[in-house]
């Protein structure tokens, strides 16, 4: 019986090592090498360009997208009036549907 529970944690350990370490660490360094745009979130600066590596980002350009095109499915309707789909203008008003 100690013989299989010796073997159960070396299973254990190695699987956690290539399912809990280094699969998402090459799939990570893979995305970044491949989208790195994308990869790191698609960063915007507050005037809507691409936000530079250690500048502070005001959101993402993917947060609110609008789909106006007949092939796509409805996107959420913004509720930020006067800048619509602008992520850092929403927010909750906690009033039901009623």
């Amino acid at each position: 019986m100690l013989r299989e529970l010796l073997t159960a944690a070396r299973a254990l350990a190695v699987l956690t090592l290539l399912t809990g370490l280094a699969y998402p660490l090459l799939v990570t360094g893979l995305a970044r090498v491949l989208f790195p745009h994308a990869a790191g979130g698609s960063l915007v600066d507050a005037a809507g360009a691409a936000a530079a590596a250690g500048t502070p980002a005001s959101g993402s350009a993917l947060v609110g997208q609008s789909f106006a095109a007949p092939g796509y499915f409805r996107g959420r309707p913004s509720a930020t009036a006067g800048r619509p789909y602008d992520g850092s203008a929403s927010g909750g008003s906690n009033l039901g549907p009623t």
